[in-house]
């Protein structure tokens, strides 16, 4: 069963039903619009001057500006709809990933015994690049990734065999070329998936990284690959 909750730990349905309140209200905010436009028009029409009565094409205006706004208004409650549709489409579609392997952007990640899988997007050719992390407390850990060309780099890295123990870690890339916010982008599976009450961004619990927006998912599955060549020795860098 898929594990979606709310941002109270409540659980959430898997079929939550569309909000049509919002687009109701909408429409019979624009049904009373025209009613009361109609009423003024013929109220203009009956009283005006009978020795100068008012030119026909300012009624067509009228009516025609009158047709353009209601058809605004109708345009408005379609797309509130709509909305309101994707959204419970969205929640569904993010109940069933649960359990999926999926890639994310990010800069925090969640060391453990295992490996980590990843990727980097390079713009330039580097002779050193190296994987950074930073612990809680301050510590630096480095895994050098060697030498690199120019584009997407995969990787594959057991912390523990860089001296890199369990826990919370910024991570960012540093390369000999000083580039600057290098992408990164880990492998991990969909443990559970949080939708804020107040409406904001869905947010996916995923291994190895923790909570993510579900807008910093880079890819859905993770393709086979072969693991980088990356150098036996890390050292942990003074804070």
């Amino acid at each position: 069963m898929s594990n979606v909750t709310s941002s109270t730990s409540a659980p959430v349905s898997s079929t939550p039903e569309p909000t049509s309140n919002v687009s109701a209200q909408d429409a019979s905010t624009s049904t009373s619009m025209a009613d009361t436009f109609l009423t003024l028009f013929v109220a203009e029409i009956q009283n005006q001057d009978p020795t100068e009565p008012t030119d026909p094409t300012e009624y067509i205006s009228q009516l025609s500006s009158m047709a353009q706004v209601a058809m605004a208004e109708e345009m408005s409650v379609q797309m509130n709809t709509n909305a309101v549709l994707m959204s419970n489409i969205q929640v569904m579609a993010l109940g069933n990933m649960v359990g999926d392997p999926i890639m994310v952007q990010t800069t925090t990640l969640e060391v453990g015994d295992g490996a980590i899988h990843g990727r980097i997007e390079l713009q330039d050719a580097c002779t050193t690049v190296d994987l950074h992390f930073t612990d809680e407390a301050g510590n630096d850990y480095d895994i050098p990734l060697g030498e690199q060309s120019p584009g997407q780099v995969d990787f594959d890295v057991d912390p523990a065999d860089y001296g890199i123990p369990p826990g919370n870690y910024n991570v960012s890339v540093v390369t000999n070329t000083g580039e600057e916010e290098v992408p990164v982008e880990v492998a991990g599976v969909v443990n559970d998936v949080r939708i804020p009450l107040d409406g904001s961004t869905p947010v996916l619990n995923v291994t190895g990284v923790g909570e993510v927006p579900f807008t910093m998912i880079s890819q859905f599955g993770v393709p086979d690959s072969d693991s980088a060549d990356v150098p036996d020795d890390a050292t942990p860098v003074e804070a």
